[in-house]
């Protein structure tokens, strides 16, 4: 097969047309292919980097809690539940895994954009746009409403008791920074990348619910996990992404998963997605697992959905005012309208 070509006029009074050989782009590949392309990266590159932060740490923290034996070994009395408070997020194994995975996170988008025509990561809604700072506060008050919410139906429903908690300043801001780096981490992931190039090739829907399953899937390694897990962390994942398409950029979705995982551990003294966590304060459940996620914590149970669909009438009701404002104010800007379109498309 002969290949394209282009005819060139060349002037006025040369009418020959010469063959020239057209240029061929390199198309990016597809929706599907770029998501799987990047979830091999980031699975490669996170675990290696994670592996090498904690090793020090842990081993470390195993030796001074008395766990090792005079031979070098595990002591044979060795006790899981000493070993799990090892890794709260008050803990530094914990801080150094996840700051490892914040820059696995990082390198991976890179390694997309030098090498597969990937987003780079400003444009996966890292830009301080106008609005990026009210989107922040809104994610930072959602997150303690949704957990004193289910705690109080816990707590009235008789499945749950409380005591005062054990964690001091310096646990609550090493926790604080933990969760920071996971919910920058885990937001560039799903709702950065894997929801939006998903939604560039298979449209919103599509890439809100694979997102969501993506995500939920991250955690199947967590301690506890099960189908109610699986559920709760799914509907999870659809709020975050809910909460990105709402804005169209990454502040809200931070900052919401970020006070998630604070109110639910540090503050309010719940497990967090299957890992021990010490908290102002501690909750044991009593009532039946499917309903308060038992050790896992909330997102394992049917509680969990009381604080999303708070949060999410919260970001439904955003939307709304968005989309009436931007029907009104004449001088509302591209992205602002792009923005309200799209929460009203994930309203109906």
């Amino acid at each position: 097969m002969s290949p394209p070509t282009d005819v060139v006029d060349t002037g006025e009074f040369d009418r020959t047309p010469r063959v020239t050989r057209k240029r061929r782009s390199k198309r990016p590949p597809g929706a599907i292919a770029q998501v799987i392309l990047f979830l091999s990266v980031w699975g490669t590159v996170v675990p290696i980097l994670g592996m090498a932060a904690a090793w020090p740490t842990l081993t470390a923290a195993v030796e001074q809690s008395g766990m090792v034996g005079p031979d070098g070994g595990l002591s044979p009395d060795l006790d899981a539940d000493r070993l799990n408070a090892l890794l709260t997020a008050s803990s530094g194994t914990t801080l150094a895994v996840a700051a490892a995975t914040a820059v696995g996170t990082v390198v991976a988008v890179w390694i997309m954009v030098r090498f597969f025509q990937g987003p780079s990561l400003l444009d996966l809604g890292l830009r301080p746009r106008p609005g990026w700072i009210a989107d922040s506060a809104i994610g930072l008050v959602l997150g303690p409403i949704m957990f004193l919410a289910i705690l109080l139906v816990l707590l009235v429903a008789g499945w749950a008791r409380t005591e005062a908690g054990t964690i001091g300043v310096q646990g609550l801001s090493t926790a604080f920074v933990t969760y920071v780096l996971v919910a920058f981490s885990e937001e560039v992931f799903a709702r950065g990348w894997v929801l939006q190039v998903l939604e560039r090739g298979r449209g919103t829907w599509v890439a809100a619910i694979g997102s969501a399953a993506i995500f939920s899937l991250l955690h199947a390694f967590n301690p506890g996990f099960d189908l109610t897990a699986l559920l709760g962390l799914f509907l999870a994942g659809l709020l975050f992404a809910q909460a990105y398409i709402v804005t169209r950029q990454l502040w809200l979705p931070i900052a919401l998963h970020l006070t998630w995982n604070f109110s639910e551990g540090p503050l309010f003294g719940f497990p967090v997605s299957g890992m021990a966590s010490e908290g102002l304060m501690t909750v044991h459940p009593t009532g039946p697992e499917v309903v308060t996620g038992g050790p896992f914590g909330p997102e394992a149970g049917l509680v969990v959905i009381v604080g999303i669909a708070i949060a999410a009438a919260a970001l439904y009701a955003l939307g709304q005012w968005r989309a009436a404002r931007a029907t009104t104010a004449p001088n509302t800007t591209p992205s602002r309208q792009r923005s309200a379109v799209s929460s009203e498309l994930l309203a109906e």
